[in-house]
């Protein structure tokens, strides 16, 4: 891999563990891998969070899985629910991978040529909580059939 590409991801990883310090976020990290994890409290259900900084492709990506799984009969729910969900949203989305079940948020910022304030990551932290933290507990109530995807769309039209 290019020597510059590599010095940039550094330098952004360093600018990542002073914004997740400087907002008093407890997290480990591997430097080798250029990888923090993290996690967050919301109103609901825990958010575990991964942030890697990918030098080759020069940006920092967000993973959260969604700490549950849909089972089979409501795959098709969701994922009309998270394709409703995904229209909505100005940064980010939600990844399904509707064979497994399994439900993903994803963040990512470039810098490719540039760099990312400390700012720019904190927006992007906070954000992708948020986000994580609204649908999430909604998700989890259709999946469980406490919802039905009628309701769903119902509280998405009204926000």
């Amino acid at each position: 891999m290019e020597e510059k590409r590599l010095q940039q991801a550094r330098a952004t990883f360093a600018t990542l563990c002073r914004a997740l310090e400087s907002n008093d976020w407890h997290y480990t990290k591997d430097e080798e891998k250029l990888k923090i994890e993290c996690g967050a409290r919301g109103d609901d259900l825990p958010m575990e969070l991964t942030i890697l900084v990918d030098a080759e492709r020069q940006i920092v990506r967000l993973l959260s899985h969604i700490p549950f799984q849909i089972k089979e009969e409501k795959r098709l729910e969701v994922a009309v629910a998270v394709s409703a969900i995904n229209n909505k949203l100005v940064d980010g989305c939600f990844d399904y991978d509707i064979q497994s079940g399994d439900i993903y948020f994803r963040a990512t910022n470039s810098f490719m040529d540039s760099s990312l304030s400390e700012e720019v990551l904190t927006y992007m932290l906070y954000f992708s909580c948020n986000v994580i933290d609204e649908f999430n507990d909604k998700l989890l109530m259709l999946a469980k059939g406490m919802l039905t995807i009628e309701q769903f769309y119902a509280s998405l039209t009204n926000e």
